[in-house]
């Protein structure tokens, strides 16, 4: 719970000032994430780049940036965390806070911004 009240807090003070006052993302919890990503595909840009990426009930994700290579990685949740982890060769383990937006939608949080995705039934990726 404290974790919650600190994820918040940060929320609040990082992304407030960029964000309309009514805005105030939400973070969301291990069960609601593993109930929306397994087995679909999120659609979404990071980083001013546009993707697609699957997230398989046997752990397994693929990632296929707009223009260029897929890369195969391995993804999970954390119940202790309520985060969102993924394995990338380049990178390790590495958590991620998903949120739920004021407009309903979901997004991750990058440093001081949201990255929106939506989310599509099934596997919507080649590979």
């Amino acid at each position: 719970m404290r974790r919650r009240c600190f994820i918040a807090a940060v929320l609040a003070s990082t992304l407030g000032p960029c964000l309309p006052l009514a805005a105030a993302p939400m973070a969301i919890t291990a069960e609601e994430i593993s109930a929306l990503l397994t087995g679909n595909t999120i659609i979404g840009t990071w980083s001013g780049t546009r993707y697609r990426q699957y997230f398989d009930a046997n752990g397994t994700t693929i990632y296929a940036p707009e223009g260029g290579r897929a890369d195969d990685g391995r993804w999970r949740v954390n119940p202790d965390t309520n985060d969102y982890e993924s394995w990338w060769r380049s990178t390790g383990w590495t958590p991620y806070l998903l949120v739920r937006t004021e407009e309903g939608g979901y997004a991750w949080v990058n440093g001081d911004r949201l990255e929106p995705f939506k989310v599509v039934q099934g596997k919507q990726i080649d590979g």
